[in-house]
């Protein structure tokens, strides 16, 4: 009997669904009972329950009957995984081995591995995932949060700073104490006059990147592709307090995908003691592909730390992270499939562009979405094409899976950790492209959680770049010229020029009020001039950057807003300061965003829901 007949037998299908299901399966590939799973209204428990009869096996219930703990090995873990078998229980002598997925070639492994005279049972790959983490829970949870550390601890953000760049530091305030000392006004200048220049060079680089990102095309080649041999793709998707309506429209955005849904593998990344959202979760009762998995609770509480954990149960060739308010392009994940396959070994990273559905709410998301297209829709993909190392974004960003799990992949205690890991990939040697697709998501549209957020953001990238300069001679020689001035410009420019901007409209406003003849002393020729070039000429740069990047997207209604770009740098100048002040005092702690905030939010999801 084949094993549809069976079901049809057992009640557990109809013969459409059934047919349904051999259709979808000569389309795309992949196994039936996957096939039913996740398409249609089949429990997972009552599948692998007519399984284990279909084979004549038992069925071994992992949470009725505990498995025994010390029959699994450390060394034996990606076995247990991925092959979704491993022993549970000792019987007359001979080893018990719970599998969930029975067929000729796991029962050969099993043979192979504990003998031939082991015993076969049949349970659920959820009872294995949940085996595997109460099992080595502790192993898990040292390795995500030290590996990086123990295995190259000048990479990691574990240590704000070293003793030499506080040795650096104190040198260089010592210094400027003595200038000052000597020779007030020499000082003064020396420091107007750094600030004046970097910023110039820094609205140069800007403007050069822009106009290569307006003039880079990119394609969508995903045609003709065989659906047979799409792989296995995981999603992870970290969630923390977040509310049921997020989970929902998360989940229908998912269901949007043009991905054949039995080969997607949807982590849903959930802290251990966050019971709220756990209890969300289950009650919604999502299909089988959707599975929950409990990061331990423990500092440091972070999205890299979380990913890293949910990572290790990875089964996907492919993997990609969402946020939970993320909605994308619905051929993505088949576009970064067709990029890959047509790059070459060196091909580490797709990211896909990030822009706002609910852009227009109000002041605050316009200019957020013009940031964002002026990031992804030029900079990033200008940084791609002349090899320079590319800070990649949170989330939307694709990988080979065994390619980030060799990596070692996010550090933990860095809160902007894609950017860091972006910078660590180049100095390896390999790149990232950036895909013409985009993901959307909710622009944050409350100054107070705006200021939060990007809060988290420039303090990650001060984390990067303590980190990464903390060998300046190893980076130059790894990223060469080019990307090593490319990395000081754009990760350490972005976080000088915020602090700067503030600095220098004080400086501005003291001379106007107290008058220039006055303050002259700290703005001799040329600085003055560069200094009101920064001002005025820098300003409408910026303005024009913007214009650049509303007209590439073509989001004509946003043109008008333009103008009002300095106040919005304004708000992330203070931002600056914020994180400098918790890269001092908290240094990993994470400024949760809240979700599902935006009156956009709900229509977006409705509209996930209809497509």
């Amino acid at each position: 009997m084949l094993l549809g007949e069976y079901l049809v037998r057992e009640g557990l299908a109809t013969g459409e669904e059934i047919d349904d299901a051999l259709k979808e399966q000569a389309r795309s590939g992949g196994r039936l009972g996957e096939i039913l799973q996740s398409r249609f209204s089949i429990r997972a428990l009552d599948y692998y329950r007519a399984l284990s009869g279909y084979y004549g096996l038992p069925f071994a219930d992992l949470t009725e009957r505990q498995p025994d703990i010390s029959l699994l090995h450390e060394k034996d873990r990606l076995l247990y995984s991925s092959a979704l078998l491993m022993p549970v229980w000792r019987e007359d002598g001979e080893t018990v081995v719970a599998t969930a997925d029975p067929g000729e070639e796991t029962f050969r492994r099993i043979r192979e591995r504990w003998g031939r005279g082991s015993k076969i049972a049949v349970t659920s790959k959820f009872d294995i995932f949940w085996t595997l983490q109460k099992a080595f829970e502790r192993k898990y949870t040292d390795e995500i949060v030290s590996e990086l550390y123990e295995k190259a601890p000048e990479k990691s953000a574990f240590k704000t700073f070293t003793r030499p760049q506080i040795g650096f530091a104190a040198g260089l305030i010592f210094l400027s104490a003595i200038i000052l000392y000597v020779s007030y006004p020499t000082g003064v200048i020396i420091f107007n006059a750094f600030l004046t220049f970097s910023v110039l060079l820094v609205l140069l680089y800007k403007l050069f990147l822009s106009v290569a990102g307006f003039f880079t095309g990119a394609g969508r080649d995903d045609a003709g592709i065989d659906e047979k041999t799409l792989p296995v793709y995981t999603i992870l998707v970290p969630l923390f307090r977040e509310k049921r309506v997020t989970i929902e429209h998360l989940a229908g955005n998912i269901r949007r995908l043009d991905y054949p849904v039995h080969r997607l593998d949807v982590k849903l990344v959930l802290e251990g003691d966050d019971h709220e959202t756990i209890g969300i979760v289950k009650e919604m009762r999502l299909p089988s592909y959707f599975e929950i998995v409990r990061v331990p609770p423990g500092e440091p509480r972070t999205k890299p730390k979380a990913c890293n954990y949910a990572l290790k149960f990875a089964r996907g060739e492919f993997v990609t992270i969402y946020d939970a308010e993320d909605r994308p392009d619905v051929d993505q994940l088949k576009l970064a499939v067709s990029a890959f396959r047509r790059g070459d070994e060196k091909l580490a990273c797709i990211q896909c562009a990030l822009n706002y559905y609910n852009s227009r709410e109000n002041w605050l998301t316009r200019m957020f979405t013009l940031e964002y297209t002026f990031w992804f829709d030029l900079m990033l993909p200008a940084l791609s094409r002349i090899n320079h190392p590319i800070p990649l974004g949170g989330t939307s960003n694709h990988f080979r899976t065994e390619f980030l799990k060799d990596m070692v992949a996010w550090d933990p205690f860095n809160v902007t950790e894609d950017a860091d890991l972006g910078i660590r990939m180049n100095r390896l040697g390999y790149r990232s492209i950036v895909a013409n697709s985009t993901t959307y998501e909710e622009a944050n549209c409350r100054v107070a959680g705006w200021i939060k957020q990007r809060t988290r953001w420039i303090k990650g990238y001060m984390q990067t770049y303590l980190v990464h300069m903390r060998t300046p001679v190893r980076l130059l020689r790894e990223l060469g010229p080019g990307g090593f001035l490319g990395f000081q410009l754009f990760i350490g420019g972005v976080v000088f020029s915020n602090l700067a901007n503030i600095l220098l409209l004080v400086i501005f406003f003291i001379s106007l009020v107290i008058g220039y003849e006055k303050t002259s002393f700290m703005f001799p020729s040329p600085t003055i001039e560069v200094a009101w070039f920064n001002l005025l000429a820098g300003n409408l740069m910026l303005i024009a950057l913007n214009l650049m990047a509303a007209l590439r997207r073509r989001m004509y209604g946003l043109i008008p807003y333009v103008v009002t770009a300095p106040l919005y740098w304004l708000l992330a100048s203070i931002a600056s300061y914020r994180a400098l002040h918790q890269l001092f005092f908290q240094p990993s702690y994470w400024d949760k965003t809240e979700h599902g905030i935006s009156s956009f939010f709900y229509a977006a999801g409705k509209e996930g829901k209809e497509n």
